[in-house]
């Protein structure tokens, strides 16, 4: 990763955890790491604990931002939230994983998507 892609992945981070603060949520953790993934931002959605991944780009591309979640990417995602779980004692918590996706229009403007169980524990 460049070192341009590192800091706008920084500055998405941060404008996620503002976003989502201002929606009610309770940031619990970030940068949540485990052997085999980890976890942008934990948080607290009412009765729920939710895995966030945040997607930054500089402008928008062609396809929505939750093809960005790839298969490998959810599946170390997941293996960091049940650690997670396991390792705070979090049984029987309910759960979700969501992403929040940041981009610029060409005219400037930066947009938020925030994408609620965007994927599930098979």
């Amino acid at each position: 990763m460049g070192r341009l892609s590192y800091q706008l992945g920084i500055k998405g981070e941060e404008t996620a955890k503002i976003f989502l603060e201002q929606k009610g949520f309770e940031i619990i953790d970030r940068n949540f790491r485990s052997q085999q993934g980890e976890i942008d931002i934990i948080a607290k959605d009412k009765e729920y604990l939710v895995f966030v991944e945040v997607k930054s780009y500089s402008f928008r591309s062609f396809s929505t931002p939750i093809y960005a979640v790839r298969k490998s990417k959810r599946d170390s995602i997941i293996h960091a939230a049940r650690f997670y779980l396991l390792k705070n004692k979090l049984f029987n918590t309910p759960c979700r994983f969501d992403v929040v996706a940041i981009y610029r229009k060409f005219s400037g403007e930066t947009i938020i998507d925030h994408i609620k169980n965007a994927f599930f524990i098979k």
